[in-house]
């Protein structure tokens, strides 16, 4: 019995201080220089639900708001703490949504199936880029049909349709359970447009929370810049900034 109540002992003590020795990292993604305007998206369908929900949609390749914030980065951190990676409680969505992608980025734990939907009253194909990871190209027939797309290595993965060919999302895999997305859903949890984001005086910033303490690396993944990443020291207690420019990153060696 003393055995069993020691062990209880130890594992609470282990819980509390792993809480206790954690940090937070906040900071911000802006960009620097003149921002490019957005192209117009070339839609070509006789659709007329496709036609009516892009008119006059823009790219969402490169977001900024007029606060100079960047829209959809992935945000990740890598500690030299041995973790499991935590799966979400529920599958996360990606869904085709007024004929696009919502969201336009989703950034999951390696090891995560992604639930693909659609909600639209028109079919879709859901075209996976994948290298190192299975590469369905499979289609959504009708509204509310769905396909499981397991993910069990890290790679930013880019989705298209090969029925809307202006259609194009990204679900980011990442090997740390310390991640966000810039800019992407508001105080309510609801998602953020494109075009509001842009309008906005967001600066990019973001927080990841309760990171264990100690050496670790943030990394910053943006679908048009590249990615860019800081060696920093979480603080056992309280916050760390890590800030981003867009002159951070750099474009991957092309193949």
């Amino acid at each position: 019995m003393n055995n069993l109540k020691t062990v209880l002992a130890l594992l609470i003590f282990l819980s509390m201080t792993s809480i206790a020795f954690a940090g937070n990292i906040t900071g911000t993604v802006t960009y620097e220089g003149e921002v490019p305007a957005r192209p117009a998206l070339t839609v070509n369908t006789q659709e007329q639900h496709c036609i009516t929900a892009t008119k006059g949609a823009k790219s969402e390749a490169l977001v900024v708001s007029k606060g100079k914030g960047i829209q959809n980065v992935v945000i990740s951190v890598r500690t030299r703490a041995r973790e499991e990676l935590k799966m979400p409680k529920e599958n996360p969505k990606v869904d085709q949504l007024g004929c696009r992608y919502l969201p336009h980025v989703l950034v999951v734990p390696v090891g995560v199936t992604v639930t693909v939907t659609s909600s639209d009253p028109v079919a879709h194909n859901v075209h996976s880029h994948a290298e190192k990871n299975k590469a369905p190209n499979v289609q959504i027939a009708s509204k509310g049909k769905t396909y499981p797309y397991t993910i069990t290595k890290a790679e930013a993965i880019k989705l298209t349709c090969d029925i809307h060919a202006w259609m194009s999302g990204y679900i980011v895999a990442v090997d740390s359970n310390y991640y966000t997305v810039t800019g992407q859903k508001d105080e309510e949890g609801n998602y953020i447009h494109p075009d509001d984001y842009e309008k906005s005086s967001d600066t990019g910033k973001y927080t990841i929370k309760d990171v264990p303490a100690g050496r670790a690396r943030v990394i910053a993944w943006h679908e048009e810049l590249g990615s860019a990443n800081k060696t920093i020291e979480v603080p056992a207690d309280g916050d760390i900034s890590v800030d981003f420019k867009s002159t951070d990153f750099k474009k991957p060696k092309t193949k």
